[in-house]
């Protein structure tokens, strides 16, 4: 098979691609796309053994201007596909750092986070609770909701998943007590308050920026907004001092509270981008994050 020649002349032989292109009577472009190609089909893999952080220089910025215990930057990258990619990878390694040895880890609704547990593989050794830190949003699934998360990573570590049984916004505030007074919410929702780990994304106050903002409707934004929140946490919506939002729509909110969130005692937060970093830059001042994954151009912006 020609890829397999290619790549071997490469790789194992140490032949430049004008050496390979001459032996085997073809173009130097031709050899870079056939050796791009078998990386693409799985021939070749590649095997970087080193931890060495991709920005240093920030990662301890970062960590060491909101006392956080760890940074994970990806590069920012103008193709999206490469770009999302790179950060889904750089997320998957965050969560197996700091899912290892966890007892029970609690996640939150979030597309940053989905896309990290996409990237994450097989780590038999893992044999951890993941646990929902609230219910599921309604309407097409994305694979974000937490239960949806929850289930991916006991599948993939062996370990065991939890549901929550309920919207994560009830209809009414009654509806809502309801639920949390229903011992099959309740039971998972303390097993939440007892994670050794969090892992969530967090939701800024732009339309398109977080999962939960586009099912309000303009009087639940207008309201959270002159009550000047800046963002939310597994659906809890907070201010420029990490307090919590009274509103109508907390009071709907089948979910763990920002206290609880607090005493859990890793909080990995995962996001990026330019509507996240107020947010973000609140969540560190206001003990809601002890890590982050994000990206080197938002980790610059939470810099200056």
């Amino acid at each position: 098979m020609l890829l397999g020649r290619v790549a071997r002349m490469y790789y194992e032989l140490g032949m430049t691609h004008q050496e390979i292109a001459t032996a085997l009577g073809m173009s130097r472009i031709r050899v870079t796309r056939l050796l791009a190609e078998a990386r693409a089909q799985g021939i070749v893999e590649i095997t970087v053994h080193s931890d060495e952080p991709l920005f240093a220089d920030e990662q301890r910025a970062l960590t060491d201007r909101y006392g956080l215990e760890q940074a994970w930057l990806s590069p920012t990258l103008n193709d999206p596909e490469k770009d999302a990619g790179s950060f889904a990878k750089v997320g998957a390694e965050a969560i197996e750092s700091v899912v290892d040895h966890a007892a029970v880890v609690a996640l939150g609704l979030s597309s940053a986070v989905a896309a990290a547990v996409e990237a994450f593989g097989s780590h038999p050794r893992i044999h951890a609770e993941f646990v929902p830190l609230g219910g599921s949003s309604g309407g097409r699934s994305r694979g974000s909701n937490p239960h949806e998360l929850a289930l991916r990573l006991a599948a993939r570590t062996g370990g065991q998943a939890f549901h929550v049984p309920a919207p994560l916004v009830a209809a009414t505030e009654e509806a809502a007590q309801l639920a949390l007074s229903d011992p099959s919410v309740s039971a998972v929702l303390a097993r939440a308050a007892q994670a050794d780990v969090m892992i969530a994304g967090i939701g800024g106050m732009s339309l398109g920026e977080g999962l939960l903002l586009p099912s309000l409707n303009q009087g639940q934004r207008a309201e959270l907004t002159s009550k000047g929140a800046v963002g939310d946490l597994a659906g809890r919506y907070f201010d420029r001092a990490a307090n919590p939002i009274d509103s109508d729509l907390d009071r709907r909110v089948v979910s763990a509270d920002l206290a609880t969130l607090r005493r859990i005692p890793r909080r990995l937060i995962i996001a990026r981008g330019t509507a996240k970093v107020e947010p973000l830059r609140t969540a560190f001042e206001g003990g809601l994050a002890t890590a982050v994954v994000t990206d080197v151009e938002t980790a610059r912006a939470l810099l200056v």
